[in-house]
């Protein structure tokens, strides 16, 4: 019996190196662009940070979880958390997927933009700080960026992001995406 019990242990742990823990993009379509098409949206599994909930019109609207303080909404939230997953047809390697979308942005955000890296409380996340004064709504965003599949095997870039009008709102959320880093199963 006892061998037994050992086998078995044995066996659920190689099935779990085989297997590593994921925490996956969900594809979901709906209906949009005043019902002329649809539209995919690639939703990652995460959770709402303590104290927060998820702005269910405005996640439609934008095609991705929007998150905000409990008792507000997204057009009166201080600072807001999004959670959304691009589509990484050729599964190009994060740092490069990353430089690319920051080149991208940097060409079209004015002379004034910057992107600075953070520290990150995970390896394999990469955190940056992006800052375009002329952007009224969003002239400071803090984005985690990290790979991921789908359960089909498709692999998408996930962003999690702080957003927000003041410098000082957008710090003080910072340690919720720590904890929502630290609490997705990144592959």
């Amino acid at each position: 019996m006892r061998r037994f019990i050992l086998g078995l242990a044995f066996v659920a742990a190689s099935c779990g190196a085989m297997f590593p823990a994921r925490a996956e993009v969900d594809k979901i379509i709906h209906v949009c662009d005043r019902q002329q098409r649809m539209c995919p949206e690639f939703r990652p599994r995460v959770t709402a940070p303590d104290g927060w909930t998820r702005d269910e019109a405005a996640s439609l609207k934008y095609g991705a979880s929007m998150f905000v303080p409990k008792g507000k909404t997204f057009g009166n939230a201080e600072a807001i958390i999004y959670a959304e997953g691009r589509y990484n047809k050729d599964g190009t390697e994060l740092g490069r997927w990353v430089a690319t979308s920051d080149r991208e942005w940097a060409t079209t955000s004015g002379k004034n933009a910057k992107i600075s890296t953070l520290p990150s409380v995970n390896p394999k996340v990469i955190i940056n700080r992006y800052d375009n004064p002329s952007l009224k709504d969003q002239p400071i965003e803090v984005i985690a960026h990290y790979a991921d599949v789908d359960s089909d095997g498709n692999s998408y870039v996930v962003r999690l992001a702080v957003s927000g009008r003041k410098e000082a709102t957008v710090l003080a959320a910072l340690p919720l995406l720590d904890k929502m880093i630290l609490g997705a199963k990144i592959p």
